[in-house]
């Protein structure tokens, strides 16, 4: 017998090329989950970071809030840069104000730095402060909440901070990623006394 010469035929050339062909677009698409899943991942660590860094300075604030005490009746609360806002909206989400004496505020960028430039704005921040006991006499402990958002894939992109109402983001909880800080923002008694 003649031995013929041994190879692939077409059909074994295909059939190769199609499991070949699905493989790859396994690895395409696993590539594609993992970029997104990263971004996100990134995201929440720079939301977290911001949520701390709210929660460092409305504790530095604090250090402006002496008074009132036993001796001191008035209360020296207005002069804090944020956390007058117990007085004014209490219980309620609100946009804390831009310092430019700290060179903090509610809007940041993609590398988590604080931005006044509504373009660059990716994260935006939300502040609500409520007594910790209503009641008591010279209160001077009390329940900062922080909220941290930035849009949800898909999206778009941030509206300017200043335009981004609490109730809007409250309205709106489908439209973006959050995180949530809670902590406790004492009265500074160190300098309340006479």
């Amino acid at each position: 017998m003649r031995r013929g010469s041994r190879g692939y035929t077409f059909v074994e050339l295909m059939m190769a090329l199609t499991v070949l062909g699905i493989g790859v677009s396994g690895v395409i698409a696993m590539q594609k989950v993992t970029v997104s899943s990263n971004q996100h991942s990134k995201n929440l660590a720079l939301a977290t970071h911001i949520a701390e860094g709210w929660a460092e300075q409305l504790t530095i604030d604090s250090g402006r809030w002496n008074y009132p005490n036993a001796t001191i009746s008035v209360s020296d609360l207005p002069a804090t840069l944020w956390l007058n806002a117990v007085n004014d909206s209490p219980g309620q989400w609100v946009l804390p104000p831009h310092s430019a004496e700290v060179t903090f505020g509610p809007a940041f960028d993609a590398l988590g730095n604080v931005t006044t430039t509504a373009a660059q704005t990716v994260f935006c921040t939300h502040i609500r402060l409520s007594w910790l006991y209503p009641g008591a006499t010279f209160n001077g402990v009390m329940r900062a909440d922080i909220r941290v958002f930035w849009p949800r894939e898909g999206r778009g992109a941030i509206a300017p901070c200043a335009t981004v109402t609490p109730a809007a983001v409250t309205a709106g909880l489908a439209n973006y990623h959050f995180v949530h800080h809670s902590t406790a923002v004492r009265q500074n008694t160190a300098f309340a006394s006479p």
